[in-house]
């Protein structure tokens, strides 16, 4: 894909409720996957973890919660909330990384029939881990995450990497679904601030869809896709797991020796 930098009218970072809710599903076969992914960014896949694996992936994530400090810290690490809310009666996590490294559990999901079938058709045969994290947005404490594109923030280039995010809880409005803006993985736009982020004006806030998700389903992003969430102010927890991937060609443009990523 051609890509060019744009300047978007920064008039506000913080993600409001969206005027759309995406219900549509998305194509299954293997050229519209293609095509829709190439002219929109996203693919919705559902039912990819059934109820047990869901279980077993919470037992997982406790187990690790409670590894901070005696388990290896692998990628992002242990990144706890700015707010925390006694009455959990344990720490709220922002994010927990490495996550295929610690669990068996997780690795299995990185390597899903399903999702590595997906990668293949959108990326090529040869695919590497570049990311594994869940991002837990902790109830009553789970912060907004303002309007971004992932790439951005990462020292590779073309900058073509595709995450996919399965929901280990049901993802709503009400406790911070991800919300899209279909199309805008086209355009390498500018971002600001020490997390860099994006000002949306009202016009274009006006084009984003919430993705709500139902516990085991996965969205399939590109790395530009334009994406945030609202802070969580409910009573649920909502917890997603990010596998993002990579292809041998995507080359590091940062400083020092690049990190090495296994092959999936």
């Amino acid at each position: 894909m051609g890509m060019q930098c744009d300047t978007v009218n920064t008039e506000q970072t913080v993600v409001d409720r969206p005027c759309s809710v995406w219900t549509e599903q998305t194509p299954q076969d293997e050229s519209g996957q293609k095509a829709f992914f190439q002219e929109h960014g996203f693919l919705i896949l559902r039912k990819i973890l059934d109820v047990e694996k869901l279980k077993e992936l919470d037992l997982e994530l406790d187990r690790l919660a409670k590894g901070e400090g005696t388990l290896a810290k692998v990628r992002e690490g242990w990144d706890a909330e700015q707010v925390q809310d006694p009455s959990r009666g344990k720490t709220a996590f922002r994010k927990i990384g490495g996550v295929t490294y610690h669990s068996p559990a997780f690795a299995r999901l990185l390597r899903h029939p399903r999702i590595v079938e997906v990668m293949h058709r959108l990326m090529g045969p040869q695919l590497q881990l570049f990311r594994d994290v869940v991002m837990m947005k902790a109830a009553r404490v789970g912060r907004q995450k303002p309007w971004h594109q992932d790439a951005v923030y990462w020292p590779w280039r073309p900058m073509e990497m595709v995450s996919v995010t399965t929901a280990i809880d049901d993802a709503k409005l009400e406790n911070g679904c991800l919300q899209i803006i279909p199309g805008s993985h086209k355009s390498v736009l500018e971002h600001h601030g020490p997390e860099p982020q994006i000002g949306v004006n009202k016009q274009t806030a006006q084009l984003a869809y919430a993705v709500p998700l139902n516990a085991g389903d996965s969205l399939v992003f590109h790395s530009l896709l334009l994406h945030g969430s609202q802070p969580n102010r409910s009573d649920a927890d909502r917890r997603m797991v990010i596998l993002a991937y990579k292809t041998p060609q995507i080359q590091f443009v940062g400083d020092g020796d690049p990190p090495n990523f296994p092959m999936v």
